[in-house]
């Protein structure tokens, strides 16, 4: 059975995100692969969490009309990634 387009592309853009230097992406990419970068099911689990961050990163952006502004991400007491900037210490 093929892949869907859709889930190809996610992978692809993935991919090209986590090349960039020093952005969220990659830094969540790195978190995930720490304990051995060579496992192949680390690194899927890594695409796989990148792809979904970057869904939720491009539902946000179409959602509020805002253009996109990348800022360092933080964890909710959740352990979801939060999609806004934090309040400074407050």
């Amino acid at each position: 059975m093929a892949m869907p387009a859709c889930v190809a592309h996610s992978g692809l853009a993935s991919q090209a995100a986590v090349l960039k230097p020093s952005n969220s992406f990659r830094d969540k990419f790195e978190r995930y692969i720490a304990q051995d970068r060579h496992n192949p099911d680390l690194r899927r689990k890594a695409d796989t969490a990148i792809a979904a961050k970057m869904a939720r990163t491009i539902h946000a952006v179409i959602k509020s009309g805002e253009p996109y502004r990348p800022f360092f991400e933080g964890v909710s007491p959740g352990g979801r990634t939060s999609l806004t900037p934090g309040r400074g210490g407050a």
